[in-house]
């Protein structure tokens, strides 16, 4: 009887059973990097929706909680307007009858408070000066957005004049739409305030 040696004949990895592991490890690899770089990106589109909502929202409620206090004058019988203008809220006159710029100011009885807001090259930009005209208004200001990331592409004012007897108001209408500076997410806001008569 033949006696065979076992360890005469050693198997290990073939050419092809190689190939074919690596191949599904790469599988394996490409599909897993795929759902990481999905999920990033995903999450990165999230963050720019949440910022965009938010920088709206905050630009608008600060314009709306600002408007309701225009024209305030402590201590005064008479509403609080900034030199040039007639109402307690300007809105700088366009053809359209739609406006690019908001201007306004109140008294608090220590200080007097001036703010505007205008849209200029894909920015609404804002400022609080320490005097404010009609002259002077919606020149100049910083961003009220993150400028980097956002884009203004859309921002007006539309002014309906309430007269009752002596008694004179504005509804004011503000439009604005916001966008990521690649396009792909975008927002449209608007609010409407009704001035107060301080008088």
């Amino acid at each position: 009887m033949a006696i065979v040696n076992v360890h005469k004949y050693k198997y290990g990895f073939s050419l092809i059973e190689l190939l074919v592991a690596s191949s599904i490890s790469l599988i394996a690899l490409a599909v897993v990097s795929s759902v990481f770089i999905s999920g990033l990106n995903s999450t990165s589109k999230r963050s720019l929706q949440l910022m965009l909502a938010q920088d709206t929202n905050d630009a608008l409620k600060m314009m709306k909680e600002d408007i309701l206090r225009a024209g305030f004058n402590s201590n005064a019988n008479s509403s609080f307007i900034i030199s040039g203008a007639v109402s307690t809220v300007y809105i700088n006159p366009a053809s359209s009858g739609k406006s690019t710029c908001i201007a306004y100011g109140y008294n608090d009885g220590s200080n007097k408070h001036y703010r505007f807001y205008h849209f200029e090259n894909s920015k609404l930009k804002f400022s609080s000066p320490s005097d404010l005209s009609t002259s002077n208004a919606c020149i100049g200001g910083k961003s009220a957005l993150h400028d980097e990331q956002l884009k203004v592409t859309r921002f007006e004012v539309i002014e309906k004049k309430l007269t009752h007897g002596s008694i004179n108001s504005q509804y004011i209408t503000i439009n604005l739409e916001v966008a990521t500076r690649d396009d792909v997410i975008s927002s449209a806001k608007t609010v409407t305030v009704k001035t107060r008569n301080w008088n």
